[in-house]
């Protein structure tokens, strides 16, 4: 179905527990089920497994109309910034090359970059608020667009052979970057365990889009090849990469203005609405 659940990105799916910070929580309702159906269908974690547990579902649900591979391009919009209504929008069908128009009373924005808001003229804010417009003590004196970064992640599996890797031109050096000084590597990571590898959180994570992968690709690189040539890593030696994402996982971008801004007090005070 695509997204950073997918397996063309492949992040973890936690929901409530937080990784297993919160031991005694549990998600419900829709995301319950398919966790559910997940576990008993799918219990090695297998991403394309997944992929197929969240198709079915879709596809087993008579209320819903699937369009793959299509991507907003045009929407039809009125009324002033504070309360837009949208009439329309029209998506792209890649594969198939059609151009197809969607009407309804009620529109939901999923894109994650907040693309259907935006094209419809809604207000939305990006990066961080300075520290005295909502008096949050934690946030910069400044108001400024950093962002969090994206990342891509990498899968690795044995082959019960001794496998050489020759590294890429673009490549990058571990050498020259304080990558070494701040984390531990691992031959048994895989997956999530390289969230930290996140970059272009101080440029604009869609605009920029390719700029980013570039350089979280020829990082990945790096790290492979230190671990399989640099001698550290004696049990590396059958393994070999299996898949890298081709597609960077985003963080955060755009954050449209309701009727309520959440503010550090918010949470801080556990404030109920």
């Amino acid at each position: 179905m695509g997204g950073n659940a997918s397996s063309e990105i492949r992040v973890w799916v936690c929901g409530a527990t937080a990784h297993g910070v919160h031991r005694w929580a549990r998600e419900t309702g829709i995301m319950g089920e398919l966790y559910t159906e997940n576990q008993f269908r799918n219990p090695e974690g297998n991403p394309y497994y997944w992929d197929q547990v969240v198709l079915d579902a879709v596809r087993a649900e008579p209320n819903i109309d699937l369009y793959l591979n299509t991507d907003v391009r045009e929407v039809d919009a009125s009324g002033p910034a504070d309360s837009r209504e949208v009439h329309s929008c029209t998506g792209w069908m890649m594969g198939s090359e059609r151009r197809i128009t969607f009407h309804a009373q009620q529109f939901l924005d999923c894109t994650g970059d907040g693309l259907l808001g935006h094209l419809a003229g809604a207000d939305y804010r990006i990066g961080r608020e300075g520290r005295t417009e909502f008096d949050e003590p934690w946030a910069p004196s400044e108001a400024d667009r950093s962002l969090l970064g994206s990342t891509i992640l990498f899968h690795t599996k044995d082959t019960g052979r001794p496998v050489k890797f020759v590294p890429p031109a673009h490549a990058k050096d571990l050498s020259t970057t304080p990558i070494l000084r701040n984390r531990i590597l691992r031959t048994g990571d895989n997956g999530c365990d390289y969230w930290w590898i996140e970059w272009g959180g101080e440029l604009d994570t869609v605009h920029d889009n390719e700029r980013i992968r570039d350089e979280l690709q020829s990082v990945i690189m790096g790290i492979w090849d230190h671990i399989k040539n640099s001698g550290q890593f004696p049990d590396a030696a059958n393994l070999t990469l299996e898949w890298v994402g081709s597609l960077p996982g985003k963080r955060e971008y755009r954050r449209f203005l309701g009727d309520y801004v959440l503010t550090q007090q918010d949470i801080l005070q556990q404030r109920q609405f």
